[in-house]
């Protein structure tokens, strides 16, 4: 199956996915609108059956003028007659339960002018006791109404609704780890790709190396050769390079896999990077000189000296180096950098190279990635010096970043604690 397919499976599968939730998420939220409204009808139509027994009440006649809806879970009735407070309870009770309305409620008797208290009291639906016989007296001129409150609706509505949200988390749990189950597929499916191509870009290295090394000794093996030293010193110095080339691999292979089961050890010394960085210029000159290209040293940093393992410094600046040179698309033109900042070293190596993606910035720390060309990886290499130039610096107890604009150039920056006495 090709990627392209792949990519059309996963992301129609991520669309079916949000389907169903923004679904679920739609008839939750109506499931929930239609048992509020619901409430509200039962609670309006007992409300209504209060008013119209006490309206029928031989003994207490009241003048009720209407259910007023204040909020949401709060609820008046205007009267300006007396008012029996059993009798108001057992109708509010007797009504709820024939409503089918098992939620809490709060009911006071309050005067409209001055909205002065008069009674009031919090029943427990589960739990009703004895109703104080209590009598209000309405005065001249003075009008009253009853105030119904049900402080915990809101949980009356979630309790009636907890087989829906169950069966909705566990709808929400099953896609989660179906998702999850997708994105571990895709990792190790780009890792399977990673490992594939560095295992064919590692046989590519390997082989290169070795043929020339096996067709230089095929030439030295021949009478015409032996008599001529300078063209047996050529084909001898062609042997020396290959082989040089194949134990740089063999070793970044093995430095890795040191980084990885944690066997390094450091070799710490007092190590002098301006001298570091010099040595590795001059080193470097001769393939520079082949491509026309040129490095410049701007050594400003007053304090240079650090406490670390000269080896893994050098490889350091070695990979940075190497990699300005190898993703050149034109005359290498490479500049090092350092001055005195934090306590410490910083190291700037920039180059006038192809530049990196913004997208690629996180990755290109990674083991066996290679920035990419479309397509196509055409530099040689392994994918492994940037990730082994993170864990040696990280060892060190420093701190790398990179700076990168496409097709102008990239700058790494280290820092390192230095020797401050």
């Amino acid at each position: 199956m090709s990627r392209a397919a792949i990519r059309n499976i996963i992301l129609l599968a991520f669309i079916s996915l949000a389907g169903i939730v923004a679904t679920q998420i739609f008839w939750v939220k109506k499931a929930i609108d239609l048992k509020e409204q619901q409430f509200n009808h039962r609670a309006y139509v007992a409300l209504k059956s209060v008013s119209d027994r006490l309206i029928q009440d031989s003994k207490y006649r009241v003048q009720l003028d209407g259910i007023n809806k204040k909020a949401s879970n709060y609820y008046t009735l205007d009267f300006s007659s007396p008012v029996n407070v059993t009798m108001l309870e057992n109708y509010l009770l007797i009504e709820s339960k024939n409503q089918n309305l098992n939620a809490d409620f709060e009911y006071g008797i309050f005067e409209c002018t001055t909205d002065s208290f008069y009674y009031g009291r919090y029943v427990n639906i589960k739990k009703t006791g004895e109703v104080e016989r209590v009598h209000i007296k309405a005065r001249p001129n003075e009008n009253y109404y009853i105030g119904v409150l049900f402080p915990k609706k809101k949980t009356y509505l979630q309790d009636d609704l907890k087989l829906l949200t169950f069966f909705s988390c566990v709808l929400f749990v099953v896609i989660g780890f179906f998702t999850y189950t997708i994105l571990v597929i895709l990792k190790q499916k780009k890792l399977s790709e990673i490992k594939t191509d560095f295992v064919n870009n590692m046989t590519h290295e390997f082989k290169t190396p070795i043929s020339t090394i096996a067709l230089s000794s095929d030439v030295l093996m021949r009478d015409d050769i032996i008599k001529n030293p300078e063209r047996l010193k050529h084909y001898a110095t062609i042997i020396s390079e290959e082989n040089l080339r194949l134990k740089r691999q063999v070793e970044s292979v093995l430095q890795v896999s040191q980084i990885d089961s944690h066997k390094i050890v450091l070799n710490n010394t007092e190590v002098d990077i301006h001298e570091l960085i010099e040595n590795l210029s001059k080193n470097m000159e001769p393939r520079l000189s082949e491509l026309d290209g040129k490095i410049k040293l701007h050594l400003n940093a007053r304090k240079h000296i650090v406490i670390g393992d000269e080896v893994h410094l050098t490889n350091i600046l070695y990979n940075l180096v190497d990699n300005a040179i190898k993703y050149c698309d034109k005359i290498p033109e490479i500049i090092i950098t350092t001055q005195y900042k934090h306590k410490g070293i910083e190291i700037a190596v920039k180059d006038n190279g192809k530049g990196i993606e913004k997208s690629s910035h996180n990755m290109i720390f990674e083991k066996f990635f290679r920035v990419p060309n479309g397509d196509i990886h055409d530099v040689k290499g392994f994918g492994l010096g940037l990730f082994y130039v993170k864990n040696m610096i990280k060892l060190h107890k420093g701190k790398i970043a990179v700076h990168s604009i496409p097709k102008e150039g990239t700058t790494f920056t280290i820092w390192l604690h230095t020797k401050e006495k």
